[in-house]
């Protein structure tokens, strides 16, 4: 599947949506399964809330070095296993207290509720085609990140200051199984939009070689 090239996408428009982790009988989920799940319960999983900081999106290797005796001219290099780095994730006080509950859910419980969870960065002002009547037009999906299994390491509380007039921002520490960048496709409905787009995209060109004005923004 073939998407249009955006210029590179501001860091500050973003979303960040979470679910609870249904186990196969194998003890395990796959991408297809989470990202299903993700759909069906996209609503609940919104109690957490807007993010405004993430922090953890990284991908890391353990590199072992081994030293060829009288191999001289170069070291030897082997991967040993990969490395999660913490998801930090910062947000506003509110009235909701999700994240405690959620931290408080894994310590008294033994059936501990882990989640998954997709982090979407989106192009600034979509394509510049207000009205067009196209889903998701106004916030078009330029990056998505997935996250397994995730368990709410540390939840930090807000400085508080008498004398200060700042928000008052907390934040939740997630230890996880694993983040990768994945296809714009596995976006639930990502397939229509992208059609959209072809089909919009194509007009305008066609039009432009006509002489004939359009809507169409700078893609």
């Amino acid at each position: 599947m073939v998407f249009p090239v955006f210029d590179p996408a501001p860091n500050f428009n973003f979303t960040v949506t979470m679910w609870d982790v249904a186990k196969s009988p194998e003890g395990d989920i796959g991408v297809g399964t989470s990202l299903a799940s993700a759909a069906l319960s996209i609503a609940g999983s919104l109690i957490f809330g807007a993010f405004s900081e993430v922090q953890g999106i990284d991908a890391d290797l353990e590199i072992e070095t081994y030293q060829e005796g009288g191999f001289n001219t170069s070291t030897h290099k082997f991967m040993k296993h990969t490395k999660q780095t913490n998801l930090t994730l910062k947000k506003g006080v509110t009235n909701s207290a999700a994240i405690w509950d959620w931290h408080n859910q894994v310590i008294a419980n033994a059936e501990i509720p882990r989640k998954s969870g997709l982090i979407v960065l989106y192009e600034r002002n979509g394509l510049g085609l207000a009205g067009a009547g196209l889903p998701l037009i106004d916030r078009t999906p330029v990056a998505l990140w997935m996250f397994n299994k995730g368990l709410p390491e540390r939840v930090h509380g807000p400085q508080l200051n008498a004398r200060g007039n700042e928000i008052a921002i907390e934040t939740l520490e997630i230890s996880h199984e694993g983040l990768q960048r994945m296809s714009l496709s596995m976006i639930p409905g990502i397939a229509n939009l992208n059609a959209a787009l072809g089909a919009t995209i194509g007009m305008g060109a066609a039009a432009a070689g006509a002489g004939v004005s359009t809507l169409a923004g700078s893609i």
